[in-house]
């Protein structure tokens, strides 16, 4: 996730949730200069970004992506995101939303599955974006307080607002890098997660020897080519395990697994939690605005 809390221009406390799940950070705030990440970052919750003044970029999936000023940005944070690049004086807010909750405010479902398919949306509306900037900091400050109740119900309104207004939001513009040989094995693993997939497959999309795939992979991503794999694939499973009556074993194969038996390995390992016990999270916890 795009947070620090060591440096930080507004001394923040964090607010854990009681009902976070294994791998949530809860509902939680941040208002902080970013520090640069060293590996690929993944939880399980929705994330929101405003970047009040400077430049960041990061990898988003497996685009880098560059932030400006005043757009929200939000994503699901069990996509593997890795902040690379922070100009000097950044200002930046940061709130992650359990994904139990963000499911129960029942959001239109195009919004919805675009952030749990991967997808990264940008609001560059000037109207909103001026509203971000005043609403978004008095969210940390009263998260900070332990006042979640009318921030919990502003940030439902503004994701309505996000999601009936999707003409000004877009998957953000990348710099290209996804032309690059890390970036075009990424995409290649991304586009092809459901198929069996070997090494020799990857480098060969970027016309590479295994050996230095592998290499080159691992220096830009953080991470090994199965690694970014089975994240990838775990969390495909997530999603279907939250949108679909699929049974857990038609959801190992469709996102990609060979045998039951090794998602469940992937699957705990990764989420810290068994199918069955997302799948029943996710249906049946309710929300209480006094639980933060």
């Amino acid at each position: 996730m795009l947070r620090t809390e060591a440096v930080s221009k507004t001394p923040s406390r964090r607010r854990r949730a009681k009902l976070a799940a294994p791998g949530s950070l809860g509902l939680s705030s941040w208002r902080c200069q970013p520090a640069l990440m060293a590996l690929p970052h993944q939880h399980g919750d929705i994330e929101l970004n405003l970047l009040l003044d400077g430049m960041v970029t990061y990898v988003h999936r497996d685009h880098f992506v560059q932030m400006a000023p005043g757009a929200l940005c939000i994503f699901w944070g069990a996509i593997p995101h890795q902040l690379v690049e922070a100009r000097p004086a950044c200002d930046f807010c940061v709130f992650t939303i359990p994904l139990e909750l963000f499911l129960g405010w029942k959001l239109p479902e195009g919004l919805v599955q675009a952030l749990l398919t991967g997808e990264l949306v940008m609001d560059e509306d000037d109207v909103n974006a001026q509203l971000d900037r005043l609403l978004l900091p008095r969210w940390h400050v009263e998260l900070t307080a332990g006042q979640p109740a009318i921030v919990l119900k502003e940030m439902e309104a503004r994701l309505w607002r996000l999601a009936l207004g999707r003409k000004h939001a877009s998957t953000p513009h990348t710099d290209g890098s996804i032309n690059s040989r890390a970036g075009r094995m990424a995409h290649y693993i991304v586009s092809n997660y459901a198929a069996p997939l070997t090494v020799e497959a990857v480098a060969r999309e970027a016309g590479l020897h295994p050996s230095y795939a592998m290499t080159c992979f691992k220096q830009t991503f953080g991470v090994t080519i199965l690694e970014y794999t089975l994240q990838y694939r775990v969390t495909q499973a997530q999603r279907l395990l939250m949108t679909t009556d699929d049974s857990v074993l038609d959801i190992a194969l469709q996102s990609g697994f060979g045998s039951l038996s090794s998602f469940y390995v992937a699957f705990q390992r990764y989420t810290g939690r068994t199918p069955k016990a997302m799948r029943q999270a996710s249906t049946g916890r309710s929300w209480s605005a006094g639980t933060a």
